[in-house]
């Protein structure tokens, strides 16, 4: 290799070094009764709640799909909520300070 081959090629990997990337990260914690899910791209926060009753037809589904929720077993939605960045940073500081909150309480004895 020449010399401006090797400088070539250091410019290559610098550029794809400091290319930026695509933060395609979704984090999704599904629990029994309720998934939380995080985006990246949109930094938004989806929180879903589910119940165990019968599922009863929602105002903003059709017939088809009603029928195949029914037919997959999957528990009606009862609430969905999705926050923006703004409102998903206040869900968490207030997360965080309710958890600071009661870790640093003193043990009644």
């Amino acid at each position: 290799m020449t010399k401006e081959e090797v400088i070539e090629n250091e410019e290559d990997l610098f550029d794809m070094a400091n290319e930026e990337k695509d933060d395609n990260v979704v984090i999704k914690r599904e629990l029994k009764f309720a998934t939380f899910e995080y985006d990246e791209t949109e930094k938004t926060i989806s929180i879903e709640t589910r119940s165990s009753e019968v599922p009863q037809q929602n105002i903003h589904e059709t017939d088809e799909q009603y029928a195949e929720r029914l037919a997959l077993h999957e528990p009606p939605v009862n609430g969905r909520i999705k926050l923006n960045k703004v409102y998903s940073f206040a869900l968490l500081r207030f997360v965080i300070r309710i958890a600071q909150r009661n870790w640093f309480r003193k043990v009644k004895k």
